[in-house]
């Protein structure tokens, strides 16, 4: 009788276990948070698809000769993309960059698994804004949003941006 038990109840325990994983359905939830302590993130959607570079070798922050340039990317057999930033003004913490002020700020957006080359001039709208600029440590963080379009590829909507990087002086 207490083998028929234990049976039963294990029969049961395991009927009620959840299978699904652990990651979030949401795809706001599987963007890294919004740090500003150097943690080497960046990520956003793209079309309200998660695009999260876990690769610290595929992000890029370099200010130099005062242009500040940030970028991720991910070359797997999943996605081909790049996404890049630059700001050619005077860096403030808490200031909203035009990503449509041309040659001066600009984004630009790459798939490469479908040829698909969004240039500079391409932005619809878009802003960056910095929200941490730590020149002793070398951390730059903030948030970003852009819409490219061209005639021949899919528009993109890149929408809840966010970066934490430790930038190259």
């Amino acid at each position: 009788m207490k083998k028929i038990l234990l049976l039963l109840l294990t029969t049961f325990t395991l009927s009620c276990c959840n299978n699904e994983d652990d990651t979030p359905q949401n795809p706001i939830d599987q963007l890294p948070p919004a740090t500003q302590d150097g943690a080497n993130t960046f990520g956003c959607l793209i079309n309200g698809e998660p695009f999260v570079v876990l690769n610290t070798s595929n992000q890029t922050a370099i200010y130099q000769g005062g242009v500040l340039q940030i970028g991720g990317s991910i070359d797997n057999s999943d996605m081909d993309v790049n996404i890049i930033l630059r700001i050619s003004e005077s860096i403030s913490i808490n200031t909203s960059y035009s990503l449509t002020n041309i040659p001066f700020n600009q984004s630009l957006f790459i798939n490469n698994g479908n040829g698909c080359y969004y240039d500079f001039a391409n932005t619809i709208s878009g802003s960056v804004t910095i929200t941490n600029f730590d020149q002793t440590n070398f951390i730059i963080s903030g948030t970003f949003n852009f819409s490219t379009q061209t005639n021949e590829c899919e528009n993109i909507n890149i929408t809840n941006g966010r970066f934490d990087l430790q930038y190259i002086p």
